[in-house]
C-alpha cells in the first residue's frame, strides 16, 4: 500500500530531478558555445575571448548545480540545492541590471527573464518541497 505521501513524493522528486537535469542541460550548451549563450546577454561583446571565458565558467557552475541538485532529488532531499540555485539565478539577474548601462536593452530583458524564471521556478519547487514532504 502507498503511504498518503507517495504519490506527492514521487510528482516532487520528478519535477526536481527535471529541474537539476535542464540546468545541466544549460550549463553544457554555456560551457561548449559560450558566444551563443553570452550574445544573448551582451551581445557581439560575447565572441571576445575573455568573455566567452567567463560564460564558459558560467556553464560549468551550472553543470555543477545542476548535478547536484539532480542527486539530491534522488534522495528526496533537494531543498539545499533548489536554494543555492535560486540565489546564483538572483545573482544573474542583480549582476545584469547593476551593468543595465553597458549591455544591449534585449540583453537585459532576455537574461532578466531567463535568469528571473529560473530563480522563480527554484523558489517554487522549494515551496513545494517545503509543504509537501512526509512530518519526521
Amino acid at each position: 500500500m502507498e503511504s498518503r505521501y507517495g504519490s506527492a513524493m514521487n510528482a516532487r522528486i520528478a519535477l526536481n530531478t527535471g529541474f537539476g537535469l535542464s540546468r545541466v542541460a544549460f550549463g553544457i550548451v554555456a560551457a561548449v558555445v559560450p558566444e551563443k549563450i553570452g550574445r544573448t546577454w551582451v551581445g557581439e561583446d560575447a565572441s571576445r575571448a575573455s568573455n566567452k571565458t567567463v560564460f564558459r565558467a558560467m556553464g560549468f557552475r551550472d553543470i555543477a548545480l545542476g548535478i547536484g541538485a539532480t542527486e539530491a532529488a534522488l534522495r528526496d532531499q533537494a531543498g539545499p540545492w533548489l536554494t543555492v540555485s535560486l540565489l546564483a539565478d538572483i545573482g544573474d539577474v542583480a549582476a545584469t541590471l547593476i551593468s543595465i548601462n553597458g549591455i544591449e536593452r534585449k540583453g537585459v530583458i532576455v537574461t532578466s527573464l531567463l535568469a528571473g524564471s529560473a530563480a522563480v521556478a527554484a523558489g517554487a519547487l522549494l515551496a513545494i518541497d517545503r509543504n509537501c514532504a512526509p512530518e519526521a
